[in-house]
């Protein structure tokens, strides 16, 4: 959690950690910052009778307790639990409220598989790579059944090989990338890909893109990327380092779109 937040509450004596982020949670006042910062990430794995249980043994918010409780148990929808939380400490304002309300509802409305994505998408972001990939391979498991398309199975590969790239493992982010391009075939998409081979297997590169039919100019172009991209990267750092790692630089405002990539 970053800034500072203004307890009205005691903070508890045994946090409540959130694994998407890695974060331990101490007080009323911080849930309602993470519920209200992170809606893509509200799931049964966080809004469960165990964070009811936390909420009445570490603060004896006994009513609140028995109404989310409640909520849980007639399925009321993610909107239902969070505003309720919300609601016992007047965390937000009534036009913050209503407009966060109003981005609820539409959230919920959106296919599941979706907001998978999207939740994916917030993990790279803040850097949660390992469990992006996972949000990733389970939206690909649901996809066929939303009738979303190929372009939008294309951007979830896509952003799964920028997960993989930022862990450095180039082998499976080059598998990804290309099966984003076999759904996308964009030139962004290709460009990616063939930076990934580069940076992964330099010796194996120019006969990747003689299989691709890339260009002589292309190529050089993809090096030149690269290569300039290394040279920002060594002025900043003042140091020498491997030339795949520019990518991640040149990757950085390119890796997520919510459905082309």
């Amino acid at each position: 959690m970053s800034g500072y937040i203004l307890c009205q509450l005691k903070r508890a004596e045994i946090p409540y950690y959130i694994e998407n982020i890695s974060t331990n949670i101490y007080s009323i006042e911080e849930l309602c910052y993470y519920f209200y910062h992170n809606i893509y990430l509200l799931d049964e794995s966080i809004l469960n009778e165990h964070l009811c249980d936390w909420i009445r043994k570490e603060f004896g918010l006994e009513k609140l307790y028995r109404r989310l409780y409640k909520v849980l148990e007639e399925n009321m929808g993610t909107g239902e639990f969070i505003l309720a939380v919300f609601k016992e400490i007047n965390y937000l304002t009534h036009q913050e409220f209503k407009k966060l309300n109003e981005q609820i509802s539409l959230l919920e409305r959106q296919p599941k598989v979706l907001r998978e994505k999207k939740k994916g998408d917030y993990l790279v972001e803040n850097k949660m790579y390992v469990n992006a990939i996972k949000i990733y391979e389970n939206a690909l498991l649901k996809e066929d059944k939303e009738g979303l398309g190929e372009q939008f199975r294309g951007g979830i590969y896509h952003n799964m090989g920028c997960a993989y790239l930022h862990l450095f493992q180039f082998e499976e982010a080059t598998e990804c990338f290309l099966k984003a391009y076999q759904f996308l075939h964009t030139k962004q998409v290709l460009s990616h890909y063939l930076m990934a081979c580069c940076m992964g297997n330099p010796e194996e590169f120019p006969g990747i893109c003689n299989r691709m039919g890339v260009s002589p100019q292309v190529q050089e172009e993809i090096k030149g990327t690269l290569k300039n991209a290394g040279e920002i990267v060594d002025e900043l750092q003042n140091q020498v380092i491997p030339l795949w790692k520019p990518l991640f630089l040149y990757m950085e405002g390119t890796s997520l779109s919510d459905t082309n990539a």
